[in-house]
């Protein structure tokens, strides 16, 4: 079958004692998994037949400190800015797509297909909810200014390596892509976060917060926001704690 993290000899074991005592503890547990998709050789890439993607030039930069001071990110203001690609599915692609899903992996969650997480399918799911669909993008992104690999963007799916190979030179441009490390997809546990309050401390146990992944994100902005609201309540929990005091709950509204 498929590549799955348990399969996986490259990966760090799960943590299973920490699930094993968050249950022991009453906490309502589920599965979610996620996935990852292939690296690419960008040397083996024929860019020239993708759509250039630029990079933001000025650019809005994500400190606020820097928009307040009319100030550029480190990479425009040095001017090493590099640009991403656009590749696409098609219906040849789509095909192998379905054709091989009897070799994806078989998952603890709902009844063996594996509960992904919000907004980010997998392709054989995209394929699958979408059959009208002729074609699905996906954005050739380089991992860093010194390094030829290449992160296709939209491609996760742990079919066997030779299959993901076979998948990814069907799309435009990637006709001789050569994969430096196969996808595969992480199962993992989470708690359901309706037993956390609104500052994203458990109900179960004080003292104890909860922030990204574990809470069923999808991660990214989503989870860093989130530790930046629990680790403000756990730091202003200990400091009143540390004077006998309560601290009071730092809360934003979906307004906020």
């Amino acid at each position: 079958g498929g590549r799955h993290l348990r399969d996986s000899e490259e990966v760090e074991p799960p943590s299973v004692g920490l699930a094993n005592t968050l249950a022991r503890f009453g906490f309502p547990l589920g599965r979610l998994k996620t996935g990852t998709p292939p690296r690419l050789d960008g040397t083996t890439i024929d860019w020239d037949a993708c759509a250039i993607q630029p990079s933001e030039n000025p650019a809005v930069p994500f400190s606020h400190l820097r928009q307040f001071r009319g100030e550029q990110p480190p990479l425009v203001e040095a001017n090493t800015l590099i640009n991403c690609y656009k590749s696409c599915t098609n219906e040849e692609t789509h095909k192998l797509v379905m054709d091989y899903a009897h070799m994806l992996p078989e998952y603890d969650g709902l009844d063996g297909k594996g509960n992904g997480p919000r907004y980010c399918p997998s392709i054989y799911k995209k394929v699958e909810r979408f059959p009208d669909r002729t074609g699905h993008n996906s954005f050739l992104e380089p991992e860093g200014l010194n390094t030829n690999i290449v992160y296709p963007n939209g491609m996760s799916g742990p079919y066997p390596e030779e299959i993901q190979l076979k998948i990814m030179r069907t799309m435009v441009g990637l006709e001789k892509v050569e994969i430096v490390r196969p996808g595969y997809d992480v199962e993992y546990d989470f708690i359901n976060p309706q037993c956390l309050t609104h500052c994203l401390e458990t109900k179960t146990i004080g003292g104890l917060y909860l922030a990204g992944q574990i809470c069923g994100t999808t991660g990214y902005e989503e989870a860093a926001a989130q530790g930046v609201i629990a680790g403000a309540n756990a730091g202003r929990a200990a400091a009143a704690a540390a004077n006998g005091e309560t601290a009071a709950p730092f809360v934003l509204g979906r307004d906020e």
